[in-house]
């Protein structure tokens, strides 16, 4: 299956190191952790994580505007009640994003991540999906009603 035009060729996505080259490597890792405990998806690596900063941190190149909220954001994290972001725990740190839920910093996070990481086709394999089916013509002659996760009687 080809990708769809404009998203980015499924091999190279988890096999590329990233190295920010706007964000420091810190702001860039941090960021990682956000998401992971924005979207927790324990079965996916960290790379493809890494891919949404990395789309953020060319963003940020081209927008200094952006750069200041994530800076700014991140540092707003840090200084919540108890500890740094990297010290807390998993609930320290859902109910620290919680409290940032309404700010542009946090949209802006939920945004890009939403776009660049599942329209990844790169990643819809660990989640079982397989991709647009309208070249194939549809998904109802193709399996419709193969959904072995959902039992019977829940149909």
């Amino acid at each position: 299956m080809n990708p769809p035009v404009g998203v980015t060729d499924p091999s190279s996505v988890a096999s590329q190191e990233y190295r920010p080259h706007c964000l420091s490597p810190e702001l860039a890792d941090q960021l990682v952790s956000i998401y992971r405990a924005m979207f927790p998806h324990d079965s996916v690596p960290d790379e493809f994580y890494q891919y949404v900063v990395q789309k953020l941190d060319d963003k940020a190149a081209r927008d200094p505007q952006l750069l200041r909220l994530l800076c700014d954001g991140v540092e707003v994290l840090n200084r919540q009640p108890g500890s740094p972001w990297h010290d807390l725990s998993e609930q320290a740190k859902l109910e620290t994003l919680k409290r940032t839920e309404q700010t542009p910093f946090f949209e802006r996070l939920r945004k890009d991540f939403v776009v660049d990481f599942y329209s990844n086709p790169a990643i819809w394999p660990l989640f079982g999906y397989e991709g647009p089916s309208n070249d194939k013509g549809g998904y109802l002659n193709r399996g419709f009603n193969d959904i072995d996760w959902i039992k019977k009687e829940d149909r």
